[in-house]
């Protein structure tokens, strides 16, 4: 049995190929899944169900949209380096859309007038985040790109990832099961599903019904990251934000750290303006209001004074009144008394007669009874001899 080397394989498909008049200036339908151009070189492949065909086109003018039909004229090439087949375009016309791309637009007509689009459902991103699901390949570039992201602008950003295939068969129930599993965990504020950019086939995941229905019942915000930012998904319109990368996704998730510590400064520093203001204004008003006080105060004890010192003026008056009222009273009351003082009526030549200490009249003495006379300078005792009562 003979060996070949790699180098002769690859020489003699490449023969093959070269040698091959079916395979020398042909035309070939399909449908466009990845289309790029750089520097005048177009890089496609052409999709027929499964099947798939790597292009080029040299000196390439025209872009065309995946999921666009084209008929392309070219050869087949077979490049040994790379062991790659590729056909070789001359001219690409546009034949029509592709079956892939009409089912696509189907279902997003379908799911437009169900409402699963519609702005009114989509939840709002809150501004401060703590916490992050992503849902993505732990293996992918991607991953690491949102980690270096969040801890550029917060390294105190948690993020939880879910592995799940973003390509394959497999990659629909593994998306699901990631959405679902961050749905209901609690320590999760936003959920982010992602993956890079690829062609239309590593990109029909994204596309299915079943994860556009998850999507739009979960309870948490979505934000999708699928793709460049010319790639468009079913899930980019059921989702609650779409992000042209997932770098930016992370950058739209992730507040700056430093930007909140300087609007905290600056809301501390407002703070203490407006309080020192306050206490200022509170303490011009108290000094005020003390001086005020201290008025009102003055004057009132002024009122006051004046107030006592009429009311002490008026009893003097009133005590003075009273007292010569009743001087006036007493000397009436002496001068009477004076005049009634048995002393002085005696040095008017009266006697006074008493018959046992009392005062004698008519009843109580008999003829030849005693009686005692008093005089101003005398006392005498005498006998009744004679008594006549007076009518």
């Amino acid at each position: 049995m003979k060996v070949l080397s790699v180098r002769e394989i690859n020489q003699i498909i490449k023969d093959i190929i070269d040698n091959e008049i079916v395979l020398e200036d042909i035309s070939v339908n399909g449908e466009l899944s990845s289309f790029s151009i750089t520097r005048n070189i177009a890089y496609f492949t052409l999709k027929d169900g499964d099947n798939l065909l790597n292009c080029v086109q040299f000196g390439a003018k025209r872009e065309f949209n995946i999921g666009d039909f084209v008929t392309v004229r070219g050869n087949v090439k077979y490049y040994p380096k790379g062991g790659r087949l590729t056909f070789n375009a001359f001219t690409i016309e546009l034949s029509g859309m592709g079956e892939q791309y009409r089912q696509f637009l189907l279902l997003k007509q379908k799911l437009l007038e169900e409402g699963l689009f519609d702005e009114a459902h989509k939840i709002p991103i809150p501004k401060y985040i703590k916490s992050i699901g992503v849902v993505t390949s732990k293996t992918g570039a991607v991953l690491q790109d949102i980690k270096n992201v969040t801890k550029r602008r917060n390294p105190n950003l948690d993020i939880y990832v879910y592995d799940a295939q973003v390509q394959g068969r497999f990659a629909v129930q593994d998306v699901i099961a990631g959405i679902t599993y961050f749905d209901n965990f609690s320590d999760v504020d936003v959920i982010i599903v992602a993956r890079g950019g690829g062609s239309v086939e590593d990109l029909a995941p994204f596309n299915d019904e079943e994860l556009a229905r998850i999507a739009y019942i979960c309870n948490k915000p979505i934000i999708s990251a699928v793709g460049h930012e010319t790639d468009f998904s079913i899930l980019d319109f059921v989702a609650d934000m779409r992000a042209p990368t997932p770098s930016a996704a992370a950058e739209l998730v992730t507040f700056d750290y430093l930007d909140l510590i300087r609007y905290v400064k600056e809301l501390y520093n407002k703070a203490e303006t407006i309080l020192f203001n306050k206490v200022e204004n509170i303490s011009v008003n108290v000094n005020s209001l003390i001086l005020d006080i201290d008025n009102q105060t003055k004057n009132l004890i002024n009122d006051e004074n004046l107030h006592i010192l009429d009311i002490v003026r008026f009893m003097d008056r009133a005590i003075e009144n009273q007292f010569n009222a009743t001087k006036y009273s007493v000397d009436i009351a002496l001068n009477i008394l004076d005049k009634l003082n048995p002393v002085k009526i005696l040095k008017s030549g009266y006697a006074f007669a008493t018959k046992n200490g009392h005062p004698i009249n008519y009843k109580n003495t008999q003829i030849l009874d005693e009686i005692d006379i008093t005089t101003m300078d005398a006392n005498f005792k005498a006998k009744i001899t004679y008594k006549e009562e007076k009518c």
